[in-house]
């Protein structure tokens, strides 16, 4: 077959390390078909390295844009691909090929306030009306649809009953990349905050992560036990109107904006965390818990169902709405014993082990060769 693969989001953070990893590993498994990998002029250095059968394609039409809606059906038409797998749900309705797509979650069929856009209501509504046509146009269209987890699964079914028949699970798993840098860590010369202990998130700082909550309380925190908040990620909207807030309310030295941190930096601000925090309301999977189990940092999270479904009982839950639950499971965090944490870092570290991008790229593979 003629794949195409569309990898315009290859340097984006989650679905980016989506796409290079199930690249790399459909790359092993796949010997017979020619792939065509598109993305932009500007992204095509981070493709990583693939055979002569994974073509490196330029294409400079931007995710959710007129353009990509309009004009990329007629480029994709052109290389008379058998099939494309689109990893994101930003794809061209009126593509008239057969195509797969990956459905990594479905928060903003859950966001109502707008808070998670920077344009006003109005506009966001608007714009949340076209994401809900488009959705089910390409769910109803699509030939498979690919979710991240169960839990993204069962969202589909429930919202969109057009795709119900066609959904199979092919889980997200550690970064291939992010574990080589994290075996050579130790080695590697890192700034590290200095001062009092810490815990960190890592991740943006959409509405749904619920980091303003998480930021009110750190004062407080800190104050009980000693510990900051360390908050790795950066945009040009969300995490400036946090920082806003964090200074408004006198929560500048209890929380540390540390910005975007590259593998190195990560690896070594997990190994000298006291653990790891996720206050989120929804998740389609969580990738910041399998790098932070895999650097020896015990996460504690919302009890929502996607981090239920990966970790079992193996972590520390709260209720993320409750900020008395958020302070309970974090003073329960910082009272265990090395021992305790190490043993339930052992059972989590069991539970990451179910998940690897080779099975997920043999799953993926099995479902393209059905339309051979």
């Amino acid at each position: 077959m003629r794949i195409g693969f569309d990898a315009r989001l290859v340097n984006e953070t989650g679905v980016g390390r989506y796409i290079k990893n199930l690249l790399i590993n459909l790359a092993k498994i796949n010997k017979h078909d020619e792939f065509l990998v598109f993305t932009g002029s500007r992204e095509l250095k981070y493709l990583p390295n693939l055979p002569s059968s994974f073509i490196k394609i330029a294409l400079d039409v931007r995710w959710h844009s007129l353009t990509e809606q309009l004009w990329l059906p007629f480029i994709l038409g052109k290389y008379k691909l058998d099939l494309v797998h689109f990893p994101y749900f930003s794809l061209p309705v009126f593509y008239q090929g057969r195509f797969v797509v990956t459905v990594h979650d479905l928060i903003i069929d859950h966001e109502t306030t707008g808070r998670a856009s920077r344009w006003p209501y109005p506009v966001y509504m608007l714009k949340k009306s076209a994401y809900r046509m488009l959705m089910r146009r390409a769910l109803s269209k699509a030939e498979h649809v690919f979710a991240i987890s169960e839990a993204t699964a069962g969202e589909i079914k429930a919202h969109y009953a057009e795709a119900r028949d066609k959904v199979s699970v092919t889980y997200d798993a550690l970064d291939e990349n992010f574990l080589k840098t994290l075996n050579n860590a130790e080695n590697t010369s890192v700034y590290l905050p200095r001062g009092k202990p810490y815990l960190i998130y890592v991740g943006n700082a959409y509405p749904h992560k619920n980091l303003e909550k998480l930021v009110l309380l750190f004062p407080q925190i800190e104050r009980e036990h000693q510990v900051r908040l360390i908050l790795v990620g950066n945009d040009d909207f969300f995490y400036p109107r946090l920082k806003r807030l964090a200074k408004d309310a006198g929560a500048g030295k209890s929380v540390i904006f540390f910005g975007k941190a590259d593998d190195a930096e990560l690896a070594a601000l997990y190994r000298q965390a006291e653990g790891f925090i996720s206050p989120a309301l929804m998740e389609g999977f969580g990738l910041p818990l399998l790098e932070a189990v895999a650097a020896g940092c015990l996460p504690v999270v919302s009890d929502i169902p996607a981090f239920r479904e990966i970790w079992g009982d193996a972590l520390i839950y709260f209720d993320p709405n409750e900020s008395k639950s958020i302070r309970k499971a974090i003073a329960f965090f910082l009272t265990l014993s090395r021992k305790e944490k190490n043993t339930r870092l052992s059972g989590a570290k069991e539970r990451s082990r179910r998940f690897s991008w080779e099975k997920t790229a043999r799953d993926t593979d099995w479902q393209y060769q059905r339309f051979k």
